[in-house]
């Protein structure tokens, strides 16, 4: 074979290539409990599921030499498909956003937009402390200060709106909530919030990362007629981020920001212009890779696709019962489960989990560590596993709180690591 300009050999480089999927296990997607898409696999619920997912990452193959530029025009159409149809679902009449490289880039453009309408070169953010960690760096970022308000003592999920208007200064610019809380699963109440930014003339922003693309889908099939409103049907409530690469089932990196009208992202471009991203130059792969996702699924697949990854959470929270010395934490009202103990010390679980093959995120708060697991359709048939797995590694090596060493001191500020 003929050696390429470097000298390295083609068998070389597929060797290394093979490698290098082996270091990464995408062998082993269906044991991964905290992937980022795509997520589909066929199940006897999703039939489709294989033929779908293909299909996007043909998409995303297809375009994957684009870019917004020159060759941008069939994927700036794509991206107006994908912010009218759920925008509209969100409950905007007439929605306007843009396809970001995810959650942060989204929370980023957002709080940019508040700061450019607000007129002010500098001011502080309000938002639960449960926030995701790109809030406090995107503060950083921007010049501005960060003001988590830590939940009240009934619960980490918790928020109370009272102490959210409460830690409001003169050069506050914005509020932010969070509807599927890194980790809980929680939606904070974003009604009440939606009041406050209202009387107080606030911007207020949604990161709807994890819950954007299911909330919506559980509450129009009734699986959970109780979620309490969090979208653009709050008058107050000026922008959402939502994950296409989460429980939007495309293939990474892809976020969605949608803004309340066309006015609030013209003042996006006017801080970010042209386009109001983060990104000048954004590749055309994951938005023709997202809108074939969302063309193919439409609301009657994400809504299948929805109730598949929350009958594997409800597994998983029933198997956990069962095992002494675990809870879950309450409150979440998505595919995700915080697994923890009051008595038991679960970082060697973790670790026992992890070396037996399973991959999840971790969460140090509550201390000293909580398992977290986000189960979508690719972990079909792996839940009954991990389930006698956990037992096993809870019965074998878990260990009392009183006799653990001293958990590691952490910060307000969460993260997916372990």
């Amino acid at each position: 074979m003929t050696p390429f300009p470097s000298g390295l050999r083609p068998d070389d480089l597929h060797r290394e290539l093979d490698r290098l999927e082996r270091v990464s296990r995408f062998s082993e997607t269906s044991r991964n409990l905290f992937d980022e898409g795509p997520h589909l696999v066929s199940t006897p619920e999703l039939p489709w599921g294989d033929a779908v997912r293909e299909a996007t990452v043909d998409a995303y193959r297809r375009f994957i030499h684009g870019e917004t530029w020159i060759t941008g025009s069939g994927a700036r159409e794509m991206e107006a498909e994908i912010v009218h149809w759920m925008g509209g679902l969100l409950g905007a009449a007439s929605p306007a956003g843009f396809v970001t490289s995810g959650g942060s880039e989204s929370n980023m453009c957002a709080i940019l937009t508040a700061k450019q309408r607000s007129g002010r070169r500098g001011g502080s953010v309000v938002y639960p402390d449960n926030g995701h960690y790109s809030l406090a760096k995107l503060c950083g970022m921007f010049g501005l200060d960060a003001i988590p308000v830590p939940a009240p003592a009934e619960g980490l999920h918790l928020v109370d709106p009272e102490a959210i208007e409460a830690a409001i200064r003169p050069d506050t610019i914005a509020l932010i909530a969070t509807a599927g809380t890194w980790a809980y699963g929680s939606v904070d109440p974003v009604e009440a919030m939606s009041e406050i930014a209202l009387r107080r003339g606030l911007y207020l922003h949604v990161d709807g990362a994890f819950g954007g693309y299911i909330l919506p889908f559980l509450e129009r099939s009734g699986y959970d007629t109780d979620i309490p409103p969090w979208d653009f049907r709050l008058p107050g409530v000026c922008s959402i981020s939502a994950d296409l690469h989460k429980n939007g089932m495309a293939p990474p990196p892809a976020g969605t920001l949608f803004f309340r009208d066309a006015s609030l992202l013209a003042t996006a471009k006017e801080i970010c212009p042209p386009n109001g991203t983060m990104t000048g130059t954004r590749g055309t792969g994951p938005i023709a890779g997202a809108w074939t996702m969302v063309k193919l699924l439409g609301e009657p697949g994400y809504t299948a696709v929805s109730l598949k990854s929350m009958a594997m959470r409800d597994e998983i929270v029933e198997g956990v019962r069962g095992i002494d010395g675990l809870r879950i934490h309450p409150g979440s009202r998505i595919n995700m489960a915080l697994i923890h103990s009051d008595d038991l010390d679960l970082r060697p679980v973790a670790t026992e989990l992890r070396s037996r093959g399973w991959m999840f995120a971790a969460r140090a708060v509550p201390a000293p560590v909580g398992i977290v697991v986000v189960p979508m359709p690719h972990n079909h048939g792996q839940i009954p596993a991990f389930l006698d797995d956990l037992r096993e590694a809870v019965k074998s090596v878990a260990v009392p709180l009183n006799d653990a060493p001293a958990a590691a001191a952490t910060g307000s500020v969460s993260s997916y690591g372990f």
